[in-house]
């Protein structure tokens, strides 16, 4: 049984249409990217997994339950913008949400110690949360997600605006969650972030999924290919020499050449038949940011390219 399951699922706000046809399955285990840019979507998407809003259409499942709410002990959330109390003590935080969350007595007051150590917060449990950095408040927002042992984690861009230390803490708890097998959809603008937590991810455009798959397979598939010859050789002379064609060149540096990946076997034909020593061959990955961005502006140009629908009606 999936995480979250979701077909064809739709949203529509009066006229405006936040989500589409939006089919997906992240498995449980599994961590997973969400991208898009502000209004794709994304927030749409996460507010019908926590039942917060309702479909227009289609179906959604969250760890087995189509009644959504039904999962929320199972869940463990980080708002995008958290807000606290300013004059409570972290550690009276987390006990008052832990007695909500059914949490107390002995077990869950040691259960609250070890989250607060967790999150590196015991030597300032103590102290009011308006005494914290920003940094420090999303750490305690990660130990309230993760007071009920939760199954899965849904976090929405809990890095944005923080300092690169504090991001580098937050990576750090999101790694660890992930390695003991907790199931993680992560929403964030950080693309560098994403590729370095996600074992896979979505791309959403105006409420379309237009891209997903695994992070692995995705950065693997630039088609360009890097040939080093003999370091006395120039790369560039002798491609030319070889009459290899020019829109199959790529770039040259030194003795280095890249390559279009179609044109490969017909380059190292001739490198191989002009006796030319080969020092190396290897396919290039491209960043995920290359993936966001290629996948957008096709998605874009597909949208231009789609005739206006004919208007219907009287004369």
């Amino acid at each position: 049984m999936a995480a979250i399951e979701c077909v064809e699922l739709t949203k529509m706000y009066e006229q405006r249409t936040a989500l589409r046809d939006l089919s997906l399955t992240i498995e449980r285990g599994q961590s997973f990217g969400l991208l898009g840019e502000n209004g794709a979507g994304k927030s749409t998407f996460v507010r019908l997994l926590m039942g917060f809003i309702f479909p227009t259409s289609g179906q959604l499942q969250v760890l087995g339950k189509t009644k959504v709410a039904q999962a929320h002990t199972a869940i463990g959330y980080v708002h995008e913008r958290t807000l606290f109390e300013p004059r409570i003590s972290g550690r009276r935080y987390l006990v008052h949400l832990g007695r909500l969350a059914g949490v107390q007595g002995s077990v869950g007051l040691k259960h609250i110690d070890a989250l607060l150590e967790r999150v590196h917060l015991q030597d300032v449990a103590q102290r009011p949360v308006g005494s914290y950095s920003k940094g420090m408040q999303q750490r305690l927002a990660i130990a309230q997600a993760l007071l009920t042992d939760p199954e899965l984690l849904i976090l929405d861009e809990p890095t944005s605006g923080l300092d690169p230390r504090s991001q580098w803490e937050i990576r750090q708890l999101i790694q660890g969650l992930r390695q003991e097998g907790k199931t993680i959809l992560l929403c964030s603008h950080y693309l560098t972030e994403v590729e370095a937590l996600c074992d896979t991810i979505g791309i959403l455009r105006r409420g379309h999924m237009i891209l997903s798959g695994a992070v692995s397979d995705l950065v693997s598939s630039k088609n360009v290919v890097e040939i080093t010859i003999a370091e006395q050789l120039d790369a560039r002379e002798t491609l030319v020499r070889l009459e290899v064609p020019m829109q199959a060149i790529l770039d040259t540096h030194g003795n280095t050449c890249k390559v279009r990946g179609e044109s490969q076997a017909e380059i190292l034909e001739k490198l191989v038949l002009a006796h030319v020593p080969l020092l190396s061959l290897q396919p290039l990955n491209q960043s995920l940011e290359e993936v966001y961005v290629q996948a957008t502006e096709q998605a874009d140009a597909a949208a231009i390219a789609q005739p206006a629908p004919v208007a219907s009606g009287g004369k």
